[in-house]
């Protein structure tokens, strides 16, 4: 029935377009809406306030990319609008990093970590990978860099900023063995501005003399020597972590300045919150199992590492060596104990009680042995307990 009705308006209002032509006069204009019938949208139409025109991605790059095996799941994870550019430079990266040695999967992989990559153009990836070679030597540990942190190789082309960097921390008197390291390890280091170095610079340079020290240079050394990421945190982080130091391990400043420029040094990379919490949950743990504060302190600032561990995973590595026999004391006297994951620690303690290893007279140094050395250890036990 509806239909019926839309010819026969149809056909009146052809027949009305036809008269009004031949007689020149204007038609007025009306909205026809046919009942239980949708509007008809014609692509003409403005969108309305709340629709967006989404740009289309490029075909010919995503194509592309699949091609050379990026993830583009990853890819539009991190950066989806730019498989909308019309111009990027894929395949001048892919076959620049395979002249140096990379191979396709290297390369697939860089670009599905950092999609920003396949923006560099010739010129731009080669003025680096020679500034990045004459710190680092050889082109092989470039792309090691490249690698392992695409982000700091390609995050920036601004080479001028990389140089003024170089030679600023050259200029410090920073031996070639710390710069190599900075750039091998801590790469982000050069991708900041050098402004913001030279604020990192200047806070270290300052807290070596208000903590009484005679050589800020040689202490700046030292803790770059130590802590070869601690340029890549913030002031107010490495500040914050300094004064935390102080008060919970009530370290006088001389103390506190040996610690930093030493063992210490690799805490300051951690959060205020979460050094406090480890602080105080390493130290309930000693102080339950009858450690002095005098023992505590002696033991954290001599082994400043076991602060990296949550307060769950110390506890547990310390509960692990008591219930197989160790003491509270060898525990605080052999920290290295504590390196080892907690799975690797529970198996190596397993393989030697069931082969009778008695910890509580022959004492937990040997569970600092290597796997293969272990493994021979208890091989032995075996035979001598079967001749028994």
């Amino acid at each position: 029935m509806t239909l019926k009705i839309l010819t026969i308006i149809t056909g009146n209002l052809v027949t009305c377009l036809r008269r009004s032509t031949r007689n020149c006069k204007p038609v007025a204009s009306f909205t026809l809406t046919v009942p239980g019938t949708p509007l008809a949208r014609f692509y003409s139409q403005p969108l309305s306030h709340n629709e967006v025109k989404v740009p289309v991605e490029n075909l010919n790059l995503v194509t592309s990319l699949e091609e050379m095996g990026v993830d583009l799941t990853a890819f539009r994870k991190i950066d989806a609008i730019l498989l909308k550019k019309a111009t990027t430079h894929e395949k001048t990266l892919k076959q620049f990093l395979l002249h140096k040695g990379a191979d396709a999967k290297m390369v697939a992989s860089i670009i599905s970590r950092y999609p920003r990559a396949i923006t560099r153009q010739y010129e731009v990836l080669d003025e680096m990978w020679n500034i990045w070679k004459e710190i680092l030597g050889t082109d092989e540990t470039v792309l090691s860099v490249a690698q392992r942190s695409p982000e700091s190789f390609f995050r920036t082309s601004n080479t001028e900023n990389l140089l003024k960097n170089i030679c600023y921390f050259q200029s410090l008197g920073l031996p070639s063995r710390i710069l190599s390291q900075l750039m091998l390890r801590a790469p982000r280091t050069f991708a900041n501005s050098i402004d913001l170095n030279k604020q990192h610079v200047k806070h270290l340079l300052g807290l070596c003399s208000q903590l009484g020290g005679k050589n800020p240079r040689e202490f700046l050394r030292e803790v770059l020597s130590k802590n070869i990421f601690i340029l890549t945190k913030s002031v107010s982080r490495v500040q914050s972590n300094i004064e935390c130091m102080k008060t919970l391990m009530n370290l006088d400043d001389h103390a506190l300045l040996l610690w930093i420029q030493d063992n210490g040094a690799p805490i300051l990379n951690l959060s205020y919150t979460y050094f406090e919490s480890n602080f105080k949950g390493v130290h309930s743990v000693l102080e339950s199992l009858g450690c002095t504060e005098a023992e505590i302190s002696l033991f954290i600032f001599t082994y400043p590492k076991v602060l990296l561990m949550t307060p769950k995973v110390f506890e547990t590595k310390v509960n692990s060596l008591l219930e197989c026999g160790g003491g509270v004391k060898e525990i605080l006297n052999n920290p290295n104990l504590l390196v080892m994951q907690i799975k690797t620690l529970k198996s190596k303690i397993k393989m030697l009680t069931e082969c009778g290893y008695d910890f509580q007279s022959s004492g937990l140094s040997v569970l600092l042995l290597s796997q293969a050395k272990l493994t021979s250890k208890v091989e032995r036990l075996h035979n001598s307990e079967s001749l028994n």
